[in-house]
């Protein structure tokens, strides 16, 4: 696998406003430092005490910098094929692929 830079743009010394899972940079005591996805409950980040989250960005924008594909062996699963093609001729209740 190839390694590429992915621009991030970081958001710092300013707290989510919205609850949810972001993508984060965090730093701990012993000086390491680490991405994760992190869970903001709307006041703080739900995480251990000796974890600073030094920067963050909304989950939904950082993925728009991926294009990872889709792993080519779910296109071989028979099983799912079958289920939809069963779901898709009763009512969708307006279920609607976007790609």
């Amino acid at each position: 696998m190839s390694k590429f830079k992915i621009p991030v743009k970081w958001i710092e010394n300013q707290l989510p406003v919205q609850p949810g899972l972001y993508f984060v940079a965090s730093r701990y005591k012993t000086g390491f430092g680490s991405y994760d996805y992190m869970d903001w409950d709307g006041e703080q980040w739900l995480k251990d005490e000796s974890i600073t989250v030094v920067g963050w960005v909304a989950l939904c924008d950082f993925l728009k910098l991926i294009d990872a594909g889709w792993p080519l062996g779910d296109d071989e699963d028979k099983e799912f094929d079958e289920s939809f093609l069963k779901y898709k001729s009763e009512d969708d209740g307006g279920f609607v692929e976007v790609k």
